[in-house]
């Protein structure tokens, strides 16, 4: 599994539909801001304008386009700019909407807008340097999305899907979400500039080869020399990079990374504590538990009762 399913695994990352929307103007819609999701936004059908909260500059929506707001904070969707909003569950209770079909609302304007939109749930439970360093939104639009032929026909995909009730089109739909999601974190690190950050130091020849190995085999010995090795780099070159694009020394990801899987395998199996420690490369069921308690906040035992709990409630 290569690095970034690795984490989207481990963040137990999925794809949600909403609903397609047939919206004429004038309209204006506040969508609430949520922990732990990331919205998306596809126009596949006129336009329309987004704004983030806090930011006085909207965002043109073209038939094409998608909108990814990776951190779920609050925006508005609107007609034009200067459309009145109402919460999104006024416009649900007035339109009637039941979870079916499209979503039909507005006015009597001439203008319309077809959305498709939803929203990528990871657990409150993990977290990523990957996911922190996305930004406010990620804007692809349609032009950008025709340069990349896989993009594109994702889309249009997602666009044919969520306008039809063929047999098994929600989950469909689900995963092209899933899908588009990773298609746009690549195309906006691609486009982006960045030379720091954890999709820089992957997509990098050298740390990428050395976190990819990692990745492959936690449970084993991991040194900085060892790292360096499978980077192809030296031991001082390879640190000084590693914490100059991550912002974190090799071995505090290395035990970021250890105690999310294992808390995963804490929730998810049936492992004895001694066996969680063996699968991510501790040999001391001591040590593994102080570096737990010391990441986490709690032991393991008391980790996996107190989340086994909050999960049962």
């Amino acid at each position: 599994m290569d690095v970034l399913s690795d984490i989207l695994d481990i963040l137990k990352f999925k794809g949600s539909l909403y609903f397609t929307t047939d919206l004429t103007a004038p309209w204006g819609i506040e969508v609430p801001d949520y922990q732990n999701v990331a919205r998306f936004h596809m126009a596949i059908g006129g336009d329309c304008w987004v704004r983030l909260a806090g930011q006085d500059k909207a965002i043109r929506l073209t038939a094409g386009d998608m909108i990814l707001i990776p951190h779920g904070c609050r925006h508005y969707l609107l007609d034009k700019p200067e459309s009145p909003v109402l919460t999104l569950d006024h416009v649900l209770a007035e339109s009637g909407y039941s979870g079916d079909g499209y979503l039909v609302y507005g006015g009597n304007g001439d203008t319309y807008s077809k959305l498709v939109c939803g929203h990528f749930e990871y657990d409150e439970s993990f977290s990523h340097p990957l996911v922190q360093e996305l930004p406010d939104h990620i804007l692809i639009t349609g032009r950008q999305a025709m340069e990349f032929s896989w993009f594109d026909s994702a889309m249009k995909f997602m666009s044919f899907e969520s306008q039809t009730s063929h047999l098994g089109n929600d989950a469909i739909v689900k995963r092209l979400a899933e899908i588009l999601f990773i298609h746009s974190v690549r195309l906006w690190n691609s486009t982006s500039g960045r030379d720091s950050g954890f999709l820089a130091a992957i997509a990098d020849r050298h740390l990428g080869r050395g976190i990819a190995k990692f990745h492959e085999r936690p449970d084993e010995r991991w040194t900085i020399e060892r790292l360096a090795a499978e980077a192809g780099l030296s031991r001082s070159v390879f640190a000084s990079q590693f914490r100059d694009m991550l912002g974190m020394t090799p071995m505090e990801y290395v035990t970021l990374w250890r105690m999310q899987k294992a808390c995963r395998y804490l929730l998810e199996s049936d492992m004895s504590t001694d066996a969680v420690a063996e699968q991510v490369g501790y040999q001391s069921l001591a040590a593994f538990s102080k570096v737990f308690k010391k990441v986490i906040g709690v032991g393991p035992g008391s980790y996996r009762r107190e989340q086994g709990l909050m999960q049962a409630s």
